[in-house]
């Protein structure tokens, strides 16, 4: 959008409706929906919304996978000043109940997929009055979500949304504590559309392959919401697997997507990548876990120029990153977004030097406004306007940010510090290592002892002993895992990534003396 800025996310898609309507919005298994044709979904969708009773305020569940349906039903939500809870299509149904039940949603709206997931929740969630289902041919009309969008009432009185309204709340995946309700408003969703928008450098032509799921805050916030102010095309994938997304990139000639490292990983390592037309793809941002060096060097060898690696967090996504016309450096993730402050402090809160490490505090408009019903944690996150994320970060002088750690996990082992990404860094540059990930386990004598948990290449030996000496001509002998252990498959949290909860109770259980 180039004149006045917007105020509640329904401006944006109804600026584009109504200048440029015939534009490419989303493109989706061979169907093409304009700008003009989203917004009357929309509009039904926020009617239908209108006819339940459900008013500006309330809580709304959605499931879906990254479909249309998805999309419009999220803005028709934030045309009434509903508050969407996006459920994260990995949870297990004790995780579903808990987010519903916490932020008292009224009604879910889910694809068929995951019915039998969700089958008598209207039950067991007191709040939650109805489901619908997105199903072709449901026989029951009364949950059936076309039918109701077919039936949406036409005399409604629109609500007055607010830009200070909530609009999402985003559940954490709860790798290292309970889910706590990440909420964003109107104002942070459009304040970090804008910033996306510069710092990624978002045009009207561009054609964003959508590569993580919209129910996420990198998916919707960093994604959907900036593609939808700059007025481009993205490009929706239902069933997000490796052959899936390097054929859309061939059959859109994507030129901009958003990747977990690991998701990168794999479509590198696809025999489908070596056929497959690439050159469409200009600008691939990585983010969401630590990108290693070989990852990098695969991605130059297939693709011919660097990867843009990315950084933030639910609490405020993107908040650091690499830019597609520069500058940009290799193994950084970047310098802050355009319109976003940041700070690195040691414990007592004090700026740290530069070339120093320090927790990472930022400031900017995508700030979430704090925790569901949680003033505890918001109070502990946001102090003197400053989103305390936990991140250590040093800076060097170009401004350029490197992540180090986690704050919690940090080790210990006899008085030095070990940050667990650089161990699995050494680990995965292993041509048989597919994936690792290191963990300490307390010790009475050292404080700490690290633990290693190994995914071996497909038809690859299990050779351990090999792999200890590769590591320990590589590392510090203190940096060095007391303990190996071979998985198959690492297990991933439910938005993708290494879980390191369910790794260090494995550890615990586990011998960690000296191997």
């Amino acid at each position: 959008m180039t004149d006045s800025a917007p105020g509640i996310l329904n401006d944006l898609i109804r600026h584009h409706a109504e200048e440029n309507p015939d534009h490419s919005a989303i493109q989706f298994e061979d169907q093409t929906i304009s700008h003009g044709e989203f917004y009357e979904d929309v509009t039904r969708a926020a009617r239908m919304l209108l006819g339940f009773g459900i008013k500006r305020g309330d809580r709304l569940g959605l499931m879906f996978p990254n479909r249309p349906e998805m999309l419009f039903l999220y803005f028709a939500c934030f045309r009434i000043g509903a508050i969407v809870v996006p459920v994260n299509t990995r949870y297990q149904r004790s995780e579903i109940e808990y987010a519903l039940d916490h932020s008292e949603c009224r009604l879910l709206i889910v694809d068929k997929h995951f019915l039998p997931m969700v089958e008598g929740l209207d039950q067991s969630v007191s709040w939650l009055e109805r489901i619908l289902v997105r199903h072709p041919e449901y026989e029951i009309e009364e949950d059936a979500l076309h039918f109701h969008l077919a039936n949406a009432p036409t005399k409604i009185e629109w609500p007055d949304v607010q830009p200070d309204d909530p609009a999402v709340i985003f559940y954490t995946s709860g790798s290292t504590s309970r889910p706590k309700g990440v909420t964003h408003t109107h104002f942070s969703l459009l304040g970090n559309a804008r910033i996306q928008v510069a710092t990624r450098e978002i045009r009207p032509d561009t054609i964003w392959l959508v590569s993580t799921g919209v129910g996420y805050v990198a998916g919707l916030s960093g994604v959907t919401v900036p593609a939808f102010l700059a007025g481009c095309t993205l490009v929706l994938v239902a069933d997000l697997q490796a052959d899936n997304l390097l054929r859309a990139i061939e059959q859109y000639r994507a030129d901009t997507t958003l990747l977990l490292p690991t998701m990168l990983l794999e479509m590198l390592q696809s025999p489908l990548s070596e056929t497959t037309n690439l050159e469409s793809l200009t600008a691939c941002f990585v983010a969401g876990d630590e990108c290693s060096h070989d990852l990098y060097e695969q991605f130059r060898k297939r693709m011919g120029h660097d990867l843009l690696q990315a950084f933030g967090m639910t609490e405020c996504e993107g908040f650091l990153s690499n830019r597609p016309s520069g500058p940009n450096r290799n193994r950084t993730v970047g310098q802050p977004a355009e319109g976003i402050t940041l700070r690195l402090v040691d414990d007592e809160g004090n700026d740290v030097e530069q070339g120093q490490t320090g927790e990472i505090l930022i400031k900017g408009d995508s700030v979430m406004i704090g925790y569901w019903e949680d003033p505890e944690h918001t109070q502990e996150a946001l102090q003197d306007g400053w989103l305390h994320g936990g991140d250590i970060a040093s800076c060097d002088e170009d401004g350029f940010y490197t992540f180090h750690e986690r704050n919690r996990e940090i080790i210990i082992h006899g008085g030095s510090n070990v940050g667990p990404h650089e161990v699995e860094d050494v680990i995965d540059s292993h041509p048989d290592v597919k994936e690792s990930c290191v963990v300490g386990v307390p010790d009475p004598h050292y404080g700490a002892v690290l633990a290693a948990f190994i995914e071996w290449e497909p038809y690859t030996q299990d050779n351990l002993d090999e792999l200890k000496t590769w590591v320990a001509s590589r590392l510090a002998a203190y940096k060095v895992p007391d303990a190996w252990h071979t998985m198959d498959p690492i297990p991933k949290t439910a938005t993708g990534k290494i879980d390191r909860k369910l790794l260090h109770q494995k550890a615990d259980a586990e011998d960690t003396s000296k191997a």
